[in-house]
C-alpha cells in the first residue's frame, strides 16, 4: 500500500520534470475517466480539471468512457500514442490487475502510457453485518475455520482490490473460500447485510453509511495506518497480520509518445491541484489523503503492485 505522506514541492519532482516550463497545450485536454460517473474515479477527476484548467490555460474536459473494469478506456488513451492532449485518471485495477489477469487485454500500461503522479489511495475495511457475533477478526477467523468447509464471499468483480484483499486474507488466515463476484460493489454490500455471506472487505467510503447507520460492523482496515475516517478501527496488522495491506490507488497518466515538456507541464498543475486545501480535504473526504509523487516514482509503485497481485494470484491457483 502506497505510504501516507505530504505532498512533494516542485522542488522535489524528477529533473525532467522539473525542466522546460514552455510547453502548453494548445486546445482542450481530454480526461478520460475508465468507469462510470459518481464514482471515486470520476470524483477525483472533476477535482482536479478546473485548477488545472487555470494552470494550463486550456480547458480540461472530463470524458467518462466506462466498460471491462476500467479496461476499455485505460486501451483508449494506451492507443492514442503521442497525443499530449490526452489524459487517463488510472487506477489500481487497469494498471496493475488487468495485465496479470487478463490474455487479451490489448495494452501494457509498462510501454503504452507514461505515469505522471499519483493522486489518492483509498483504504479498504473488513465489514461484517451488525447481527454478526464477531468484533474482531480473530473471531470471525476462528468461526469460519470451524465451518469446515469452503466459505463465500461477495466482490464487486474480477480483479478488483476488493477481491484480492479478500484472497490475500483468505490466504494469510488459512481458511478455505471463493469469490461471488457480483456486477459492482452496492449488490454486493446488499448481500452482505442480508445475511447471504459472512463478510467482505470493501471500499471504506463505499461502507461509511452502513456503519455509521448501524447496520454494518468494522473489524479492521486494510491499510498500514488507521483510517482517518474510522480513526477507532484497528488495522489488519494491528490483529496479527503482519504487513497485510490493500486497496484501491488512482493516478494520472498520459499516453507513451508524449513529449517530456507537456508531462512536466501536467505534473506541475497536478500537484498544485492536490495542494490546495479545499481540494485536498474533499479528497480526504473520500477515504485517503492526497498523494504526490514524481512519475518515475509513480512507475515503480505499478510495477511493485502488480509484482504483488502476481503473486497472490499465483499462489490462489
Amino acid at each position: 500500500m502506497i505510504a501516507r505522506r505530504v505532498l512533494l514541492s516542485a522542488a522535489l519532482a524528477a529533473p525532467g520534470v522539473a525542466r522546460a516550463q514552455a510547453w502548453a497545450p494548445q486546445r482542450p485536454v481530454r480526461m478520460v475517466v475508465p468507469f462510470a460517473p459518481a464514482g471515486i474515479v470520476d470524483q477525483l477527476a472533476r477535482l482536479l480539471a478546473e485548477p488545472m484548467s487555470q494552470r494550463l490555460g486550456q480547458p480540461v474536459v472530463v470524458e467518462n468512457r466506462p466498460g471491462a473494469g476500467g479496461n476499455v478506456g485505460t486501451a483508449m488513451v494506451a492507443r492514442a500514442r503521442g497525443d499530449a492532449h490526452l489524459l487517463l485518471v488510472g487506477s489500481s485495477g487497469p494498471l496493475a490487475v488487468s495485465p496479470i489477469t487478463e490474455a487479451q487485454l490489448g495494452y501494457d500500461p509498462a510501454t503504452d502510457l507514461v505515469p505522471v503522479t499519483l493522486l489518492n489511495a483509498t483504504p479498504l475495511v473488513l465489514v461484517v453485518r451488525a447481527q454478526s457475533p464477531h468484533r474482531d477478526v480473530a473471531s470471525l477467523v476462528a468461526a469460519v475455520k470451524a465451518e469446515g468447509r469452503e466459505v463465500l464471499y461477495p466482490t464487486p468483480g474480477v480483479g478488483s482490490p476488493q477481491l484480492l484483499a479478500q484472497e490475500a486474507f483468505r490466504q494469510a488466515a488459512g481458511f478455505p473460500a471463493a469469490p461471488v463476484n457480483y456486477p459492482g460493489s452496492a449488490p454486493a454490500i446488499t448481500a452482505l447485510i442480508a445475511g447471504e455471506f459472512a463478510f467482505t472487505i470493501e471500499n471504506l467510503v463505499l461502507v461509511a453509511p452502513q456503519i455509521a447507520g448501524g447496520t454494518l460492523r468494522a473489524l479492521a482496515v486494510t491499510s498500514t495506518a488507521r483510517a482517518p475516517l474510522l480513526p477507532e478501527v484497528p488495522t489488519m496488522a494491528e490483529q496479527g497480520f503482519a504487513d497485510f495491506s490493500a486497496g484501491g490507488w488512482y493516478g494520472l497518466l498520459t499516453p507513451a509518445g508524449v513529449p517530456e515538456e507537456a508531462i512536466g507541464a501536467y505534473h506541475r498543475a497536478a500537484t498544485a491541484a492536490l495542494a490546495d486545501a479545499t481540494i485536498a480535504r474533499r479528497i480526504g473526504e473520500m477515504g485517503g489523503p492526497p498523494i504526490g509523487s514524481t512519475p518515475l516514482e509513480f512507475r515503480s509503485h505499478i510495477r511493485a503492485e502488480t509484482e504483488r497481485w502476481r503473486g497472490v494470484l499465483a499462489r490462489a491457483r
